[in-house]
């Protein structure tokens, strides 16, 4: 799993503003760094002005790239970015699940807030629809874990006898001995006749 791509449209990409007070009431929230202003709240506002970025007049779009590069919300975000995907990173030459755990631990690691930004640009996880809570993004990574781990089941089991198993530890086995024969009446005439051909 790499982490190469943040949809910065989710929960708000619309191509009509939808934020309460407008472009203005969407740029404050953004650069509100007094903590006042609920995360939820300024993730709302950073979509809408991600979504109307692209329909905006080379004029607004000066603006728009300060709130969405430069505001105080939009650091929080990129520092809460690089901390996820440096606690995500597993190695280049990891394999499955340790990119999916790393993942999944980095994201459990996180503070709630930096939780609620990983989840709503859906760092990692490109193409995927929005997540409607943190709990939906968890059951996402969750998921992709389980998806990638060996399954677990009942394991066959061999009971070895003490033969075979001193065997295995190097033991030369015994010459096998025949058991004794006793002859029969009915045999007397082939041990003479074997006798009779030795002499």
């Amino acid at each position: 799993m790499k982490i190469d791509q943040i949809s910065a449209t989710a929960g708000g990409g619309q191509s009509a503003f939808s934020f309460p007070g407008g472009v203005a009431a969407a740029t404050a929230a953004v650069n509100d760094a007094s903590g006042a202003t609920p995360v939820g709240r300024q993730l709302d506002a950073y979509h809408a002005l991600s979504g109307r970025w692209a329909g905006a007049s080379p004029g607004e779009r000066a603006a728009l790239t300060h709130a969405l590069t430069e505001s105080p919300f939009a650091r929080t975000i990129q520092t809460a970015v690089n901390t996820f995907t440096r606690a995500a990173w597993p190695g280049a030459d990891a394999v499955p699940p340790a990119p999916q755990q790393r993942m999944r631990d980095a994201f459990e690691g996180l503070s709630s807030d930096d939780q609620q930004i990983i989840a709503s640009l859906q760092v990692g996880v490109p193409g995927s629809p929005p997540p409607a809570s943190v709990d939906d993004y968890r059951a996402r990574l969750q998921a992709e874990l389980d998806a990638v781990q060996a399954p677990t089941g009942p394991v066959d089991t061999v009971t070895l006898s003490p033969e075979a198993q001193a065997r295995l530890a190097g033991a030369v086995p015994a010459e096998p001995t025949a058991p004794p024969v006793a002859p029969t009446p009915e045999m007397a005439p082939a041990i003479n006749a074997y006798s009779r051909a030795g002499r």
